[in-house]
């Protein structure tokens, strides 16, 4: 055997382990179960739903995917895409809490303003 052909094998066994390494990538159970109850912990608040329907039905959509995925054994897309889904509902979830930070400073600033509001009368009162 000359040194082109054994370096040809040895790309050829590379080759062959690396396609194998990713036939047998195991199922994503972990990561699909993960994926599903955030999800469904972020679909059951009214106020994700309302703020961030879009990041919300992008994440159902994936995990979808990544169902239709695991049924195919393309095992590696399912992960990639029950990661993407999980990513997504906490985006949902994120935009619901600065909402509720938003509502909270304003309703902050109302009493602040109203607070002024009655010190100056009562200053002009004097």
């Amino acid at each position: 055997m000359t040194a082109a052909n054994g370096w040809l094998m040895a790309g050829a066994s590379i080759a062959t382990l690396a396609l194998a390494g990713c036939a047998s990538a195991p199922p994503p159970v972990e990561q699909m179960a993960v994926s599903r109850s955030t999800i469904e912990r972020v679909a059951s608040s009214p106020e994700a739903v309302s703020t961030a329907p879009v990041e919300l039905g992008m994440a159902r959509d994936k995990l979808q995917r990544a169902e239709k995925a695991m049924t195919d054994k393309d095992y590696v897309l399912a992960r990639r895409l029950a990661a993407e889904a999980e990513v997504d509902a906490r985006v949902a979830e994120s935009r619901a809490s600065a909402t509720r930070g938003e509502r909270a400073l304003a309703e902050v600033r109302a009493s602040i303003r109203a607070l002024q509001e009655e010190l100056d009368r009562r200053s002009r009162g004097r």
